[in-house]
């Protein structure tokens, strides 16, 4: 997927530099905070210490700024998640449902580390195409990295199709309890290992009953 491109000017020197990451910061750091993209440039001007017309200089405006320090959080989402599948031990003599819980514990992880900036992020997400490109890239990584760990499940194949539905609605139940899209935390009577545990053993279940022996695909 091509990722949008932004319109700001990264400075080169040492000190314009810092002043550029303090403004990122100083957005995102906004964006935890209120749950929302409901600041202005002067508020971000007054927590990074850097002049409004020393940000003008860099972003042509708050939606600019936004969407640098969202593409910029979706590259460390990225990164983190990764890293995080990527640390999974190779147990190809694990069943099915203990792959599945390996992948959804961490697909868990990610999204519980980063959940107050993506709740954020989704909210503008609605009406900003750029913020929904780049968000939709990032969940192609997870979903990706989620599916790799249930390909290395010997035990038949495992379609695509399949995985991605099994990924897209434990996503949904993940973000449902999370609160990403709304501004309320979800609702939900059970813990984590427990809701973990749930998802895994659904995903199970169905990808067992479409399992297709290896030696019928071609």
């Amino acid at each position: 997927m091509t990722l949008p491109e932004t319109k700001s000017r990264e400075p080169k020197q040492a000190r314009s530099r810092q002043s550029f990451e303090k403004t990122i910061e100083a957005a995102l750091a906004l964006l935890e905070e209120r749950g929302n993209d409901e600041f202005t440039l002067a508020d971000v001007s007054a927590r990074s210490g850097v002049s409004i017309g020393s940000i003008y200089a860099r972003f042509e405006g708050k939606d600019d700024l936004v969407s640098v320090a969202h593409g910029r959080k979706m590259d460390d989402i990225d990164a983190v998640s990764n890293y995080l599948f990527d640390s999974l031990p190779s147990r190809p003599e694990d069943g099915l449902q203990a792959i599945a819980r390996e992948a959804m514990d961490k697909t868990i992880e990610v999204l519980r580390q980063y959940a107050d900036i993506l709740r954020p992020f989704m909210l503008r997400a609605t009406n900003d195409e750029t913020i929904s490109r780049r968000g939709a890239a990032s969940h192609a990584v997870l979903a990706e990295n989620f599916a790799r760990v249930l390909r290395s499940w010997p035990g038949g194949y495992l379609g695509q199709d399949e995985i991605d539905w099994c990924f897209n609605v434990s996503y949904s139940v993940i973000a449902r309890r999370l609160g990403l899209g709304s501004t309320m935390e979800g609702s939900g009577k059970f813990e984590w290992p427990e809701i973990s545990e749930k998802l895994a053993g659904m995903v199970a279940s169905y990808l067992m009953d479409t399992t297709k022996d290896p030696s019928d695909v071609a």
